[in-house]
């Protein structure tokens, strides 16, 4: 048997199912990108309650976008640009403001010397404690790789806002790093 050529890519093709009201093309694309995108509302909002709210608004978005995936790049890179989006939305309808943090932080040491020793899981743990604001900009810039530029243009912060916020950030999680491991 030939294999189809100029076939459209499975995900173009369940997008478009999806968008005409196909409910077993929704699961099957719910059911491929629902676990990376409730991972990535967590890291953003910070607590389950909020990804929760995040995450069903971003599916929400999504569906009443389908229509507008043209396969140019991966579904889940197309979905995920959305819900960083959603999460953005919440933060700012939540007015987190990108603060600074009046506490005892050593802000010269932005070093996050360490870190290499943590599971991944741990980590995770001491971003979700951070500041609304702080969280954000580590997600963007670290997980997610946006430049200063884009995160200033997203967070409607200057760029240099960006950078002083995510070594604000690096040092906020210094301090907790020294703090779990006693030192």
């Amino acid at each position: 048997m030939e294999p189809l050529r100029n076939a459209p890519p499975l995900f173009e093709v369940l997008t478009q199912k999806a968008a005409n009201g196909d409910n077993k093309a929704f699961q099957q694309l719910y059911d491929h990108i629902a676990g990376k995108m409730y991972s990535l509302c967590l890291r953003y909002a910070g607590n389950a309650n909020d990804a929760n709210d995040c995450f069903q608004e971003g599916f929400v978005k999504l569906y009443r976008h389908l229509a507008g995936f043209r396969g140019d790049g991966s579904f889940e890179g197309w979905a995920r640009r959305i819900f960083v989006g959603t999460c953005i939305d919440f933060i700012r309808k939540k007015k987190a403001v990108l603060t600074s943090i009046s506490e005892d932080i050593d802000i010269a040491s932005d070093g996050l010397n360490g870190y290499d020793k943590l599971t991944n899981e741990d980590l995770m743990k001491m971003i979700r404690q951070l500041p609304d604001g702080y969280r954000t900009v580590i997600n963007l810039n670290l997980v997610e790789g946006y430049n200063h530029k884009e995160i200033g243009e997203m967070l409607e912060i200057s760029e240099e806002g960006s950078r002083s916020q995510l070594f604000r950030a690096r040092a906020y999680l210094q301090k907790l790093f020294k703090e779990t491991n006693g030192e």
